[in-house]
């Protein structure tokens, strides 16, 4: 669910600041104030709103990066998510640092980020991406292979949004972005099929054996990046 500042409704209704507020004391436009006492309005009450007043809808898509240094995985994810979203923009990254650089360039809104990667993994690109001012409002959905309870702890104390296992299946992972983005997704693939493949799998069958945790990739995660 993405929350608007008046500033925010402001630029897109082409309006002044004043402007809106007169329309939120009037009743016109719904919002809700913040415990500093700032007022803040639901994307989907401001459609709403520009609808019935006829003004013109932002024509920006939905921008998607989904970063995992698994190949196989990350060719699942796009498509997967090409299929739910067909008016978006997805694009993958394939490690932490290509996912930093493109940050930058693309500007996503929603950040698929698989946290167990070698180098820079996604707990660390979770914190860079929520400490920069410009990406900081970027809503991150942390994934791994498994239900880790100590993995997604760290993850949302990291800044992310929301925790997702690729066991749980498309449908999940549809609903999480359904959600971050206050758009509805219609899903069109096999919602039972897990978003788990290849090494993943592997991963998992190799863990609940053996008892021990690993990373997707078969390392051992390393001190600190749990």
């Amino acid at each position: 669910m993405q929350y608007l500042t008046t500033g925010e409704v402001a630029r897109r209704c082409q309006v002044s600041l004043g402007t809106v507020k007169n329309w939120i004391e009037a009743g016109k436009l719904e919002a809700f104030r913040t415990p500093g006492g700032h007022f803040r309005i639901r994307s989907s009450v401001l459609k709403r709103f520009q609808t019935a007043f006829g003004f013109p809808l932002p024509e920006e898509q939905p921008r998607i990066l989904v970063v995992d240094d698994e190949a196989q995985f990350l060719e699942v994810a796009l498509e997967t998510l090409r299929d739910l979203l067909p008016s978006a923009r997805v694009d993958g990254a394939a490690g932490g640092y290509e996912a930093l650089l493109k940050i930058g360039s693309f500007q996503p809104h929603v950040l698929l980020l698989d946290l167990r990667m070698p180098e820079l993994d996604g707990f660390e690109v979770c914190r860079r991406v929520k400490a920069a001012p410009e990406t900081r409002t970027t809503k991150i959905v942390a994934v791994t292979a498994l239900e880790d309870e100590e993995a997604k702890a760290t993850a949302l104390a990291c800044g992310a949004d929301v925790f997702v296992s690729k066991l749980a299946g498309l449908e999940a992972l549809g609903r999480a972005v359904e959600a971050l983005l206050d758009v509805q997704v219609v899903v069109r693939v096999p919602t039972s099929l897990p978003l788990v493949t290849g090494r993943s799998q592997q991963a998992t069958r190799e863990m609940r054996a053996s008892g021990r945790r690993r990373a997707p990739n078969g390392k051992r995660p390393r001190a600190g990046r749990r």
